[in-house]
């Protein structure tokens, strides 16, 4: 149960297929973490609107998709393992962010909701002083605790992959970001694609307002918008940074790299460290700032 309801901060009203929480003290809201979520473009992210409820201020969200708790019965290993995969990479979006805490995530799955075609997943965040988890590791343990235990109760999830999934989460020397990345390993996601003779890697833009693409040319590729520093120059977009981030041919594969953006470099919606290489292959999906783009190999 959320710990904010039990403790009485916070009381929730049901409005259709959405649902809002009322403040008990409105001095409980943090404008700032608020405004952070507003800007969020990712998707990992329950909409959520402020609003005022007989002099209260309350926060009123407008999920899409189901909640995974409603899922659970139709589900099998892999799914699960596809959902998880998606909530782990939520997670770390938010552990990159910044301005936003984990504390603050419910972590109830009846309010994780999962789009049902894609498997994609949406958290939803309270923007409070009162935290739901006490810190960190008081978030971590939760996530860990209850993944295992669906794990352990429901029969259709078991699996040999599960299995070490639930290993890996009982395992406290592995953060959360390596189990996602044995999660990646298990599905076959992120093993080098062989650059053979030949072989180009290219960046197609998804939301551009006309037809942009970069191919890499050189063994180490300097994308950004400033002309005289980068190979590929991307114009578009005032959010990327003038030396955004460099593409690097990688022996057996690609590895890109972001070089301190103010606006960040993504992975499959994961926020990459700066200054440490990560893994590319075909189909990838690779955001600048707020700019998508898919990753083609051939």
């Amino acid at each position: 149960m959320n710990s904010l309801i039990e403790n009485k901060d916070i009381s929730e009203q049901a409005c259709g297929t959405n649902f809002a929480y009322v403040l008990r003290d409105n001095a409980d809201f943090l404008p700032t973490e608020y405004k952070v979520l507003q800007s969020q473009r990712s998707g990992c992210f329950v909409k959520c609107m402020k609003m005022l409820y007989n002099g209260k201020s309350m926060l009123y969200y407008m999920p899409e998709g189901k909640p995974l708790s409603a899922m659970l019965a139709a589900l099998d290993a892999d799914r699960f393992l596809t959902i998880v995969a998606h909530l782990f990479a939520s997670i770390i979006e938010v552990q990159g962010n910044g301005f936003l805490r984990c504390q603050n995530i419910d972590l109830s799955f009846e309010k994780i909701y999962v789009d049902a075609a894609t498997y994609q997943v949406s958290l939803v965040y309270l923007p409070l002083a009162k935290r739901l988890h006490t810190d960190d590791a008081g978030f971590e343990n939760t996530i860990r605790t209850e993944l295992v235990k669906l794990i352990d109760q429901i029969p259709a999830l078991a699996s040999e992959k599960t299995r070490q999934l639930s290993a890996d989460l009982s395992d406290g020397t592995l953060s959360l970001r390596e189990v996602y990345g044995r999660i990646k390993e298990t599905r076959g996601e992120h093993r080098p694609e062989a650059v053979t003779a030949g072989s180009e890697l290219r960046l197609l833009a998804l939301n551009a307002p006309s037809r942009v693409e970069l191919q890499v040319t050189k063994d180490a590729f300097v994308i950004g918008k400033k002309a005289d520093r980068c190979d590929g120059v991307i114009s578009f977009n005032k959010m990327i940074s003038r030396c955004h981030c460099r593409i690097d041919k990688a022996g057996a594969g690609y590895t890109i790299t972001d070089l301190e953006s103010a606006n960040g470099t993504y992975v499959n919606r994961v926020r990459l460290c700066p200054n440490q290489p990560h893994p590319i292959g075909n189909g990838d999906t690779v955001r600048l700032a707020n700019s998508d783009f898919r990753v083609i190999v051939e």
